[in-house]
């Protein structure tokens, strides 16, 4: 997952029988959007500010797959699952500074708010679909 600004990204969305939604549990209170034709989780989560997008689902403008330049910070190691497989630089929690930066991203401080296709959101969390609980 990469989190953008919404001022440092463009979502281009296909046809709406494309993306459909998913919650953990009943109770979940966050829908993830997925692609119905091959089932890549596009987005984990999704705001008129800012985004967490799968960097897997990035395109460049030209069509091209989006690989950013420089190091990308991996968070979370300990989770993946091949942790020793995982490259430089990464922690195995969100580093305070990291925090730092995310938390005004969040409020929107920077950010412009044109995250604006509704259709990247669910109308009605009641009718998003289930993925039951698995860890308890």
């Amino acid at each position: 997952m990469a989190v953008y600004k919404s001022n440092n990204c463009t979502v281009v969305k296909s046809d709406k029988e494309s993306i459909n939604f998913m919650k953990v549990g009943e109770a979940g209170k966050i829908a993830r959007s997925y692609c119905t034709k091959c089932g890549q989780m596009l987005f984990n989560v999704y705001d008129k500010n800012w985004c967490a997008v799968n960097r897997n689902a990035l395109t460049k403008s030209s069509g091209e797959a989006y690989v950013p330049p420089g190091d990308v910070l991996n968070i979370n190691c300990k989770h993946a699952f091949e942790p020793d497989k995982i490259k430089a630089p990464k922690h195995n929690s969100v580093p305070f500074t990291m925090l730092l930066k995310f938390i005004p991203m969040i409020a929107g401080f920077g950010c412009d708010g044109s995250n604006k296709e509704e259709s990247l959101i669910p109308e009605d969390m009641a009718k998003v679909e289930v993925s039951p609980i698995t860890w308890e």
